[in-house]
């Protein structure tokens, strides 16, 4: 006879106590400091200011009684980190954008993603549909960037990361085609990957060359999402891919194996990169950014379509990188305090440089702690996929991608925002303004609890 006993998740329970308080005292402290500068009575507006971490509260504290609904025992650490993550974004973005724009984040991003994660929760058979609906799901992704490449909106730096469907707002979709890009990746080598192993041809007695029957399919695939990136100008989508690419063939496929694939990714990335060098025009942006990236503080005149401006590398492109640096030496250890610094002029502060204003308002202490449960984050993703059976090859597969997904995001923008590598405009999971990037990376998290429901023992 089976034992019956209360279920319970009393670490997440505790951590996301504590992610709920962590967002209260920030929107209290922000609201009050910022209402102290202009005169006004410091407790004037801070009920409305509160509704936004209640409402969001809740919605975390909703997740977890699903959790507990379903009786699951086990991975108690991602729910809490993504709510505490998720917290310190929307006080930056109330600190920076105000009362709107942290509405625009929970109705563009927020509610939309934790809808989809929501519905992995209560039916993970969800993810099954997603190995069935794989080449689908992946195709469209593809076909979205390339309708996007040649009929996005383009901004004021030439680039088209966005598509928009008549009066809806304008849908960034290099973050859809990560997404399918790891979808398919997960179903090629579950689905190919036993066959292009035991069909490959042994080099130097120990190296095995895949046979290109099975082989070809997937490097197509990712040449494709690649060209139609590079035609959006989406180059730091472009650095994610290749990272998930590689992470996931090393994960999937035998060393021998991995090392010949790799090879030749990398022989034909060398080649496109060539034919781009010679047969297309890098676009000005891009060209600026290494230009920051190299002196943001040069007095050398930009070059627009071959003729000189009168505006110079610090006055365009490397502003962005000194008001950054600026607010990180300011910050210091313990920062200047919630609405006490001066981040509104770091151009895109609540997107692009969110860490920066971050750094300087709350100082670096709190810059390595968000670091720190980023890296939790990414451990405990790698963790579920390591506890899956081995059966479950495109589980693992997918949940490795993610947790790559995820490291290279944070990798990219925190080393573009300390100009320790050229600014790409990669968003910061949880943290940066953003609708579809945050859509997605909770619809990550989403998939990665339905997974974590297979590694649980139900009670009854």
């Amino acid at each position: 006879m089976l034992r019956t006993r209360k279920y319970e998740r009393p670490v997440e329970a505790l951590l996301l106590g504590i992610a709920i308080l962590v967002a209260l005292l920030g929107f209290t402290l922000t609201s009050i400091s910022l209402h102290l500068q202009n005169g006004d009575h410091p407790l004037a507006g801070l009920p409305g200011a509160l509704v936004l971490p209640v409402l969001t509260g809740a919605v975390f504290v909703g997740v977890h009684l699903v959790l507990l609904r379903r009786r699951v025992k086990g991975e108690e650490m991602l729910l809490p980190s993504v709510a505490l993550l998720f917290s310190m974004g929307m006080i930056m973005i109330f600190r920076l954008l105000g009362t709107d724009g942290a509405w625009q984040q929970i109705l563009r991003g927020f509610l939309p993603g934790i809808l989809i994660a929501g519905a992995f929760l209560v039916y993970p058979r969800l993810n099954e549909q997603v190995r069935q609906w794989a080449v689908p799901i992946s195709l469209v992704g593809l076909g979205l960037a390339f309708v996007t490449g040649l009929f996005g909106v383009m901004d004021e730096t030439g680039t088209r990361l966005a598509l928009k469907l008549g009066p809806l707002p304008a849908i960034q979709v290099s973050e859809m085609i990560k997404l399918a890009l790891i979808i398919f990746l997960a179903w090629f080598i579950d689905e190919e990957g036993v066959k292009m192993e035991g069909r490959s041809h042994v080099l130097f007695g120990r190296l095995r060359i895949p046979s290109l029957r099975y082989f070809l399919p997937g490097l197509l695939f990712v040449a494709l999402a690649t060209l139609a990136l590079v035609r959006m100008s989406d180059f730091g989508a472009v650095l994610i891919l290749g990272c998930i690419f590689f992470g996931m063939l090393y994960a999937g496929f035998d060393p021998r194996m991995f090392a010949t694939v790799a090879a030749i990714a990398v022989g034909m990335a060398v080649l496109v990169a060539l034919v781009l060098v010679f047969a297309w025009h890098v676009p000005s942006v891009i060209q600026n950014r290494i230009l920051a990236y190299r002196d943001p503080w040069s007095t050398a005149q930009l070059v627009v379509n071959g003729v000189p401006s009168d505006v110079t590398v610090a006055e365009g492109p490397g502003y962005q990188i000194q008001q950054s640096i600026y607010a990180v030496v300011a910050g210091g250890l313990s920062g200047t305090g919630l609405g006490f610094g001066t981040p509104d002029f770091i151009p895109l502060a609540a997107s692009d440089f969110v860490f920066a204003a971050l750094l300087e308002e709350m100082g670096s202490v709190i810059g390595l702690a968000v670091l720190a449960f980023y890296m939790l984050l990414v451990f405990r993703l790698f963790r579920v996929a390591l506890m899956l059976p081995r059966a479950q090859a495109f589980e693992r597969l997918l949940l490795v991608g993610i947790a790559i997904h995820f490291f290279t995001q944070v990798f990219i923008m925190v080393g573009g925002t300390l100009n320790l590598i050229p600014m790409t405009g990669v968003t910061l999971p949880f943290l940066s303004l953003g609708g579809s990037a945050l859509m997605i990376n909770l619809a990550e998290i989403g998939i990665a609890l339905g997974l974590a429901q297979r590694l649980e023992v139900r009670l009854s």
